[in-house]
């Protein structure tokens, strides 16, 4: 029997059509490879942590081509509005400390909306004071990576020496109050002769951030230092430790710091979670010298970011899918596990990793426990559009007052002058 010759090629055509259509379907792994794969340019601060695990998504999504870039906290933010001023291409992702994160949220239609990508789902994931403050008018800035709740680390054997308790539920239950902190630095300055803090600046943001209220008004967005009496009783607190010789002056991650860790030039530090990395790194020889509790009064957070998307990234679908995975809790607890960074997804806390961590650096504490405790009971915090410049004033004359250069009130005049400056350069 003979067939039509074009009949034939009709019907040969017809089947290669579908066989193709069904090709489109499930793409073989070959022709993926062959394709180019997405480039995604993220922006992190140093310390975040997170590259490991940005690595390790890497491997699992061989489409995907990623780029990081790291700044500083510091200078990240400024980045990233010279970027959008510019109008050049700004990164597909970029982690924001949150003492820059209200500045930011005065440019909105410089960042995707979450909700777009339906992040409304992911609140329960997180610290209700911590999903509070990625949102914005009907908006979502971001998704929140770590947090920094405070835990106090103390000296032991300069605490015995003072006749002070060393068993960390002792110390908790001994100093309370910040009376009781000063009562105590008192003791051990008049037994040892050695200061309680390492430095007034860590005295200082340890008492403001248990403040709801810092440097501005969350309603009218104006500097609110003089009506505020959260930053006056900091300052004063600080400048008290300072006239009873409580104060060692010796900054944070600084050459005397690690050694001041090891000799015990101070009792005690003041420790957002992420510092304890630092602590641990600056001075290895200390361990088994120092122990956590929890610090006087109710609990406060410092530190910690959110990743975000900037609308002039070119691939926000799987910046997303990035961040969302980044973010999950199995993520924070490898972070926790490896960085050190302290997850803010509460879901986690009770994993044994995290409740029953025993760290041999502080002999029979409950680090873990402490810090996640504290977690949850953080207030929530509002910053301001200028928080970290303020900030930064505060502290430098702070400073100028513990190492003798103006005195106390003068400093403080001089602080509260140059921060309505720098407020109203930003207006």
């Amino acid at each position: 029997m003979h067939v039509n010759a074009k009949l034939m090629t009709v019907l040969l055509s017809f089947g290669l059509l579908l066989h193709t259509s069904g090709c489109q379907i499930s793409p073989s792994k070959e022709d993926i490879d062959l394709q180019d794969p997405i480039q995604l340019n993220i922006w992190l601060t140093a310390g975040s942590g997170l590259e490991p695990l940005i690595d390790q998504y890497q491997t699992q999504h061989p489409e995907l081509e990623i780029h990081i870039q790291t700044s500083t906290f510091t200078q990240l933010p400024a980045k990233l509005q010279t970027s959008f001023a510019a109008g050049y291409s700004s990164p597909d992702v970029a982690a924001i400390d949150i003492s820059y994160l209200d500045r930011l949220k005065q440019f909105p239609g410089y960042f995707y909306n979450l909700t777009t990508f339906g992040a409304n789902g992911l609140k329960d994931q997180f610290l209700s004071w911590k999903w509070q403050e990625v949102l914005g008018n009907d908006f979502i800035f971001g998704l929140p990576t770590d947090i920094g709740p405070y835990a106090m680390l103390y000296r032991t054997d300069i605490f015995a020496l003072s006749g002070l308790p060393t068993k960390p539920e002792e110390v908790a239950k001994r100093i309370q109050t910040w009376d009781q902190f000063l009562k105590a630095g008192t003791r051990v300055h008049e037994a040892t002769g050695k200061a309680f803090v390492n430095d007034l600046e860590n005295l200082y943001l340890t008492l403001l951030r248990q403040s709801k209220l810092q440097y501005y008004s969350p309603t009218t967005q104006e500097l609110i230092i003089e009506n505020n009496p959260a930053v006056k009783g900091a300052w004063d607190f600080s400048i008290q430790a300072l006239k009873l010789n409580l104060s060692a002056g010796i900054a944070v991650d600084t050459q005397r710091w690690g050694a001041g860790l090891l000799n015990g030039d101070f009792a005690v530090m003041l420790c957002p979670a992420w510092m304890i990395d630092h602590i641990k790194s600056s001075a290895p020889t200390a361990s088994g010298l120092w122990n956590v509790t929890t610090i006087p009064g109710n609990s406060a957070n410092r530190g910690g970011s959110i990743l975000t998307l900037p609308r002039t990234g070119s691939h926000p679908e799987e910046s997303f899918a990035l961040i969302k995975w980044l973010t999950e809790p199995a993520q924070q607890l490898i972070s926790f596990k490896t960085q050190g960074t302290f997850p803010s997804t509460p879901k986690i806390y009770d994993d044994p990793e995290i409740h029953n961590l025993y760290d041999p650096y502080f002999p029979n504490s409950e680090v873990g426990r402490v810090l996640s405790t504290a977690a949850q009971e953080v207030i929530p915090t509002y910053y301001g559009p200028h928080h970290a410049d303020v900030e930064t004033n505060m502290l430098e004359y702070l400073t100028k007052a513990e190492q003798g250069k103006l005195d106390p009130e003068q400093a403080w005049s001089l602080a509260i002058q140059v921060a309505q400056t720098i407020d109203t350069s930003f207006r």
